[in-house]
């Protein structure tokens, strides 16, 4: 049965060659789409389907009529009591099951005509309905007829051939009928004719996985990488097996066997086409890590995420719940994110600036820097920023309103850690020390340091508190080099 089966596999791409030169159509045959179990009693049921007018009889009566085609479990029952025995078919068996094989061609030959009809341009989408649901029910009757010939004899390839190509396109115009089970059925069954195609099973898997089916996913895709993996490692497709080991692992998410899929996204990084597809899995990971596999507060702290990004303007109730949130998680880090994004609606949305910079306060003294005074993780210099981003707004508020002792501390705030607008922040500091001439030439220095991140008016101001520091000081040399360079920089130079 197994050689019978390789050759079937062989014939196809010759069956196909037959079909295309025979209707003389440009082609081509579904290609077997994701799939899951045995769903073979499922009716077609179109009517979320917004391009199906319930009220159309042809239609109607078309899906009443493919509804009554079911599989016969005793085929494939049959098939497996055969695969390892000497099976013998009388002549009599024979010459009948040509009959039936001539009557299911005719039929497949039909089907095939109407899917050709549906590359014509400018068609209603309710005729491209029609047009599939007609497909669909000859492609079954044909189905029935090689079932019917299998039955009589169940050696012949060109049966088996036929059988598989008549699966593959119902499997695809079910899909595309929105009929996920039912495309699901027939993928099941060609595994019992395709039970060494590594791609069946990854499809099998995909689309078990979209409609939720994560037990039946699960083991579906570690059957096709058990099938890739006992191939001769030199014809092996990295690319192909990094996908196989994508889906594992969303799938090992979805059931919550966290050692599992960190396993299987470390195996998928390794082999990871490009640079691009390595990037994905590692925030994948990073994803299961943020609460060391707490994944129930993962998907919390997900959901908020998403309602924030979706426009809601309940702040107060999603600070509430971020706050819940921080009781359910058990890392410091995730403690650290949470708190950050509570900070974030609290400056940004709910009037209570001084009490979300005092909160990232708390996060940014956790961060860990190393020997270079870097931060070790990149994600807590978006916490510096923000803090830092915080506090000169606080501080410019201030100003505005004249409480030049708070604005000094805000601003001051803003210098203990390194960010990227530092420089405005001891500008500012030097403004308000104007009366301490060492204070403004300390964060007038500092200032200067990071000249490149202030405007043309904020260099020119900076150069000007020098030449008035020094002046004031004696050193009227200094005090000369800096109008001097007031006044070129004034003058573009």
């Amino acid at each position: 049965m197994d050689m019978i089966r390789k050759k079937s596999k062989s014939f196809l791409f010759l069956i196909f060659a037959f079909w295309i030169w025979l209707f003389n159509a440009d082609k081509i045959l579904a290609s077997a789409v994701p799939a899951g179990t045995n769903f073979c009693n499922e009716g077609l049921d179109l009517s979320g389907d917004r391009s199906t007018n319930k009220g159309d009889k042809e239609v109607e009566d078309t899906i009443r009529e493919i509804n009554r085609f079911t599989l016969s479990d005793s085929l494939w029952k049959m098939w497996r009591a055969i695969e390892d025995s000497q099976y013998v078919v009388a002549k009599i068996d024979t010459m009948k099951s040509l009959k039936t094989f001539n009557k299911g061609v005719k039929l497949a030959r039909e089907a095939f005509d109407l899917i050709s009809e549906l590359k014509q341009p400018d068609l209603d989408s309710l005729v491209k309905r029609k047009i599939k649901l007609k497909a669909i029910l000859l492609f079954e009757k044909a189905r029935a007829d090689f079932e019917q010939t299998f039955k009589l004899n169940p050696l012949d390839m060109k049966t088996q051939t036929y059988l598989i190509w008549v699966f593959q396109n119902l499997a695809e115009l079910y899909d595309h009928c929105d009929n996920t089970l039912r495309a699901i059925s027939m993928l099941e069954y060609l595994t019992y004719i395709l039970n060494d195609d590594s791609k069946l099973y990854y499809t099998l898997g995909e689309k078990y996985f979209n409609i939720g089916k994560w037990d039946q996913a699960l083991a579906n895709v570690r059957t096709s990488i058990e099938l890739i993996l006992d191939d001769d490692w030199n014809k092996i497709d990295t690319k192909q097996l990094f996908w196989h080991y994508h889906l594992r692992a969303n799938t090992e998410i979805q059931l919550d066997m966290i050692p599992e899929a960190l396993l299987s996204l470390n195996y998928a990084k390794l082999i990871a086409p490009t640079e691009i597809e390595s990037k994905e899995v590692q925030k994948k990971i990073d994803w299961i890590n943020w609460d060391d596999g707490n994944l129930a507060a993962s998907r919390k702290s997900d959901s908020l995420d998403t309602e924030l990004n979706q426009g809601t303007e309940d702040y107060l109730k999603i600070k509430q719940e971020y706050l819940n949130l921080l009781n359910q998680v058990r890392t410091d880090k995730a403690r650290q994110d949470i708190n950050w994004r509570i900070a974030q609606l609290e400056f940004n949305f709910l009037r209570e600036r001084e009490k979300a910079v005092e909160r990232m306060l708390k996060v940014v003294q956790q961060v860990k820097f190393d020997s270079t005074n870097k931060v070790e993780e990149v994600r807590c210099q978006k916490y510096i920023e923000d803090f830092c981003t915080m506090c000169y707004i606080l501080g410019m508020e201030h100003l505005g309103t004249q409480h030049y002792k708070k604005a000094f501390v805000y601003f001051y705030q803003s210098t203990e850690f390194g960010w990227s607008q530092i420089g405005k922040c001891y500008l500012q500091l030097a403004k308000l020390s104007s009366l301490d001439n060492c204070a403004v030439l300390k964060f007038g220095q500092q200032a200067f340091a990071n000249e490149s991140q202030l405007t043309n008016e904020e260099r020119s101001t900076l150069y000007h508190l020098f030449y008035m520091a020094y002046k004031r000081l004696g050193k009227f040399d200094d005090a000369t080099f800096w109008i001097h360079k007031t006044n070129n920089f004034s003058m573009g130079n």
